[in-house]
């Protein structure tokens, strides 16, 4: 019969040559997976700064049209139904129609241009999704 010591001890060997090796290639697995986020976060700022400077251009070139279109004074007009005392005039298809002054009209304008603005930042912050998603699925 084998000494029960043996058997002990050869257990305790195996098990302590596991548990080392496990160790290891858990450091090495936590090592890698370090470089991994390192690469992925230097990835994740080029495409950041690319993103910035993109919205950035298109800002800028919404407010050069905005403050082009509101330079050029639009006129605006309404169909109105006629009303003793109205001032309207009568166009080519027998409706009547009124000016908007310029204030209404750079309001009107300014509100649209506002709806504008919020349409780029949503499409900005679906294409900063995009990216942080391809990125970390790795299709980048």
């Amino acid at each position: 019969m084998p000494n029960p010591w043996m058997i002990l001890g050869a257990i305790a060997a195996a098990l302590t040559v596991y548990l080392t090796g496990h160790h290891a290639g858990y450091v090495q697995k936590e090592k890698e997976d370090e470089a991994l986020i390192a690469k992925k976060n230097g990835e994740m700022v080029k495409l950041k700064d690319e993103q910035d400077a993109k919205d950035a251009t298109t800002k800028q070139e919404f407010e050069t049209k905005l403050s082009d279109v509101i330079a050029s004074r639009p006129r605006l007009f309404v169909t109105t139904t006629s009303k003793s005392g109205c001032a309207a005039s009568s166009s080519n298809d027998g409706k009547e129609r009124a000016e908007l002054d310029g204030q209404t009209v750079e309001d009107l304008i300014r509100l649209v241009a506002e709806g504008d603005r919020a349409i780029i930042e949503l499409n900005s912050c679906i294409d900063r999704y995009n990216q942080v998603k391809e990125t970390l699925n790795g299709t980048r």
